[in-house]
């Protein structure tokens, strides 16, 4: 019975030999997670394939889904009271990019309060051309309704001044045909005194008929010259409608083309407003960037407290 209990204890003794023999081969690191304390600065270990790096970090405290839990933050040139502890791969690659956006945060605050400075003074510019532009575009407004009131006007002359154009044609065209009828009435009558100046032997006989067509020809001739006299009036008065006419015609041209720069003025100063809606629309864009860049930066913030928290 000795013997057996003898045989009992050397078996407890081997197995608790072999057992401390193996506690004293594992590696010291073999419990390492998030915030295990370390020695030499950038070290790693590798626990079940994932690496632990040595870094200054802090010790804090952060509420994750409701529930308060320990983290470790690694330290940057500025923190104060950091240690070392090891923290793994993903918990230090969040961190940095935590870092990274939070200068480029501070970077882009700095562009867009500049950028926002510079949209406020654009829109107080474009606010002070929009009341002069209003007054313009009333001014204007009201140019081109008396500019098309008087192209109405040139065009009621033209059409008075057509009209005295074709009365005044009607009339030479009638007195030319009085001129034709008068010359062959004189021409014969010119062709009957020369006949009967030529019949000598009936001079005395037809004395009195050469009078009378002396006289009639002498008529014919003055009432002719008159004709004509009155006819080259007419023709100088139609040149003087028909350029009127042309005259009429040039104004509504002029006329037209300074309403439609007017209304090309107009639409510019009509632009205005638009442009300061824009500018409006650009400043709620460019602030609503920084608004994205602070949410992504808090989602990163979450991201690295998730990742770092004590025992990962």
């Amino acid at each position: 019975m000795e013997v057996n209990m003898l045989r009992k204890v050397s078996t407890l003794s081997i197995a608790g030999a072999l057992i401390a023999g193996m506690l004293l081969s594992t590696p010291a690191y073999a419990a390492v997670s998030n915030g295990s304390t370390c020695t030499v600065l950038k070290k790693t270990v590798k626990v079940s394939g994932y690496s632990y790096t040595c870094v200054t970090a802090v010790k804090t405290t952060a509420t994750l889904d409701k529930k308060k839990a320990t983290v470790y933050l690694v330290a940057t040139a500025k923190t104060k009271n950091a240690k070392k502890y090891y923290l793994g791969k993903d918990c230090i690659t969040e961190s940095d990019s935590y870092t990274k956006a939070v200068k480029e945060l501070a970077a882009i605050e700095i562009s867009t309060t500049k950028a926002l400075a510079d949209i406020d003074t654009q829109i107080a510019a474009q606010t002070t051309a929009s009341a002069a532009a209003a007054a313009q575009i009333e001014t204007l407004t009201q140019q081109n309704a008396g500019l098309e009131l008087k192209i109405t006007e040139q065009n009621d002359l033209i059409v008075v001044a057509q009209t005295q154009a074709a009365d005044i044609s009607s009339k030479v065209a009638k007195v030319s045909k009085e001129i034709d009828d008068f010359t062959v009435i004189l021409n014969k009558s010119k062709a009957d005194l020369a006949a009967l100046k030529a019949d000598t032997p009936n001079l005395t006989k037809n004395a009195a008929a050469m009078v009378s067509l002396a006289t009639a020809i002498t008529k014919l001739s003055s009432a002719i010259t008159s004709i004509k006299t009155a006819r080259s009036s007419s023709n100088m008065q139609l040149q003087s409608v028909n350029s009127s006419i042309v005259n009429y015609r040039t104004s509504i041209l002029k006329l037209k083309s300074t309403i439609s720069k007017n209304e090309d003025t107009i639409n510019t100063s009509k632009n205005i407003s638009a442009t300061i809606e824009s500018l409006k629309q650009t400043k709620v864009k460019t602030a609503d960037q920084v608004k994205q860049v602070k949410n992504s930066l808090v989602q990163t913030d979450n991201s690295r407290k998730l990742l770092c928290r004590a025992g990962l």
